[in-house]
This record gives C-alpha cells, sequence and structure tokens, in this order.
C-alpha cells in the first residue's frame, strides 16, 4: 500500500497557462494558491508574471520583476523594504495603503506599475460573510486622474476581481463602461481581470467555459482600442486540474471507505469552500456498482471527501485517486499533521 502523495504535471499547468495566453491575455498566477505550482511556472513559462499577498512570498520568485505584490496595511518602512528588494508591481485596495507606497517610492525614488484595486458589480457588494476588498469607482476615477502624472508611476492600471469558481457574472465589457469614465480609460495602461475562472468539481461544473472565454475576449478587444495590456490572475484554474491526489483504502465499514489521509493535511479547501473533488474512474449513475462515503482517517466527523461516490467493489488497498486536486491544499497542524509530499512529473501517466 502507497502512502499518500499529491502528483504534479507540468504538462497540464503548461497547457492551461497557454489557453489563456492564446486568449490574448499576459497571465499573472495567484501564487498562494499552490506554491508548487508556481515554482514549477518558473521553471517552464518564463512570460507568466506571480500575484502574491504576502512579504514571505517574495524571495520564493526569483526574479523579482515578475512580481505583483497585493498591499494590506504595511507600514511605509515596510515598503521601503519591499521597493529595494527589488519588487516594482504593486495593487493596492484602499486610500490607506496607497498614500503610504506613494510615500515610500517617494522616499526611495524608485519608479513602479501602480494597479489600482476596485470593487466590482457595486450593486452586488454588500456585507456579509465576505470582506470586500477595492475601492468605489468614483474614488478610482479620481485617484487616476490626480497620480496619472506622478513621474515614479510607469504604468497606470485598474484590478477587479470576482468571487471564486464564477460561472455567471462575466459581463466585463459592461461593468467597465458603467465604472471608468472614458478620461480614466484614456489615462490607463493595464487592466487586471482578476481570477474566478472555475475548475471541474463533483459540485461544480465547467460547461460554462466556452461563454466565460467569450466575454473576455470581448473585453480584451475592446480594451485594445485604448491601447490597455488585459492581465488575468489565475491560481485554481491552473492548480487545480494540475495536480491529482493519491491516496490509498485502509478500512471498510460497510459503506464507509475509511483512506490513509485526511482532509486537514491535504483539502481543507473541501470544508471551506464546498468543493468536492472528482475521483478517478468513478461509475455514473446508469452503471452497475454501489454508493460509498469516503472518509479521512481522522477522529473528526467533518473529515470526509465525498459523501456519495459510486465505486465497483472496492477492497482494503485500492487507491483513490482525486482529480483536479491541486488548489488550495495546504495544511494544518491539527493532531500534528504534515503536508503530504508532491511529486512532479512531466505528465499523469
Amino acid at each position: 500500500m502507497s502512502n499518500p502523495k499529491f502528483i504534479l504535471s507540468k504538462k497540464i499547468a503548461k497547457e492551461k497557462v497557454k489557453i489563456l495566453e492564446d486568449l490574448g491575455l499576459k497571465v499573472s498566477y495567484s501564487y498562494k494558491t499552490n506554491h508548487e505550482i508556481g515554482d514549477v511556472l518558473q521553471e517552464i513559462c518564463k512570460n507568466v508574471d506571480f500575484s502574491i499577498h504576502a512579504k514571505e512570498e517574495i524571495d520564493m520568485i526569483k526574479d523579482k520583476n515578475k512580481i505583483w505584490f497585493f498591499t494590506q496595511a504595511e507600514t511605509e518602512k515596510e515598503l521601503e523594504n519591499i521597493l529595494k528588494k527589488g519588487v516594482k508591481n504593486f495593487v493596492v485596495d484602499n486610500e490607506i495603503d496607497l498614500k503610504q507606497l506613494l510615500e515610500a517610492i517617494k522616499n526611495t525614488n524608485i519608479k513602479i506599475n501602480l494597479s489600482l484595486r476596485m470593487k466590482f458589480q457595486e450593486h452586488r457588494v454588500g456585507t456579509g460573510k465576505y470582506f470586500v476588498y477595492g475601492m468605489s469607482s468614483n474614488i478610482i476615477n479620481k485617484i487616476i486622474f490626480k497620480i496619472k502624472e506622478n513621474k515614479l508611476i510607469c504604468k497606470l492600471g485598474v484590478h477587479i476581481h470576482r468571487k471564486s469558481q464564477n460561472t455567471s457574472e462575466w459581463d466585463i465589457k459592461e461593468e467597465l463602461e458603467d465604472s471608468l469614465t472614458r478620461e480614466s480609460l484614456n489615462r490607463l495602461d493595464l487592466l487586471n481581470l482578476g481570477g474566478g475562472l472555475p475548475s471541474k468539481y463533483k459540485s461544480h461544473a465547467v460547461e460554462v467555459l466556452p461563454y466565460i472565454f467569450s466575454k473576455i475576449k470581448e473585453t480584451t478587444n475592446w480594451l485594445k482600442n485604448f491601447e490597455i495590456e488585459t492581465i488575468i490572475e489565475p491560481g485554481r484554474f491552473i492548480a487545480a486540474s494540475a495536480v491529482k491526489l493519491e491516496t490509498s483504502i485502509i478500512q471498510i465499514q460497510g459503506k464507509n471507505l475509511i483512506i490513509n489521509t485526511t482532509i486537514y493535511n491535504c483539502a481543507l479547501d473541501t470544508i471551506l469552500t464546498g468543493t468536492k473533488m472528482l475521483i478517478q474512474d468513478e461509475l455514473e449513475e446508469k452503471d452497475n456498482g454501489e454508493y460509498y462515503l469516503i472518509k479521512g482517517n481522522s477522529p473528526t466527523r467533518d473529515d470526509i471527501f465525498r459523501y456519495k461516490v459510486k465505486l465497483k467493489d472496492p477492497k482494503i488497498g485500492n487507491k483513490v485517486i482525486f482529480l483536479n486536486a491541486g488548489a488550495y491544499n495546504y495544511t494544518t497542524d491539527f493532531f500534528g499533521f504534515k503536508k503530504l509530499p508532491t511529486e512532479i512529473v512531466e505528465d499523469f501517466s
């Protein structure tokens, strides 16, 4: 019986990047989604940038010119140190961070590229379970007018973002037309569409991808009229499908299959976002087989990978291979668990 592990395909990661580049997009991979995918992309995709959200990630990116750093309440001195490390691209989502950054570049006399994060689809934004990042379109338009002539800002952009696994809210061109003035668009060099591209899970389908890509293409073509470069910030779209999770059955309790790992050291995303991973060779409803619950080997009641999956005569020692397992597959120290190893291969066998 083999130990549980992740298996990462370089080929699939590269193919996912190419899909987006073929749409005329510059790719900035969201590094927090999976560091190991990011490390592979640094090796095999020289044109990919990296969006990072913590100072601790800066030294993980070899070429600092490829970093887009998202500020989040850093002090002026901290921002100066980040600039001195060679980071030249920044995304800010509030006026306080913007003021700190402008002071830092003035103090260091270092030129930067700047992207302003804007609340998108503002008619839907409200307080609730999740914090809403970004500034209103009115504030963004005012800032663009004020700082475009700042000699320390080379390229100026706007950053927008939608929720993860977004399958419906892709009327980007219309939203931009409603949010940004003509004067602002003429002053911009960059537009970052953020993330939100869906990946396939048992709980989520991706049949809408052709529609999403058509809406993105519509947006990139429109932005070309203003000579604006379009960037996209995939995380899950690349990371999920490039990784499998290989486990084994260690016990069978009636219709419950216990596998040799736990959600808490490889698949917290299952609990946090409800993304139920597909299983390699699982049966369709019409096929002959039995339904089983697949549980991890920790003594917690929510350690359930799948509540209902149809399989043909599973045995102790059989492998259970989860697909699209690479997004947010971080671990915790709960019960002293350790992160599973990742085997990097050219392609899945």
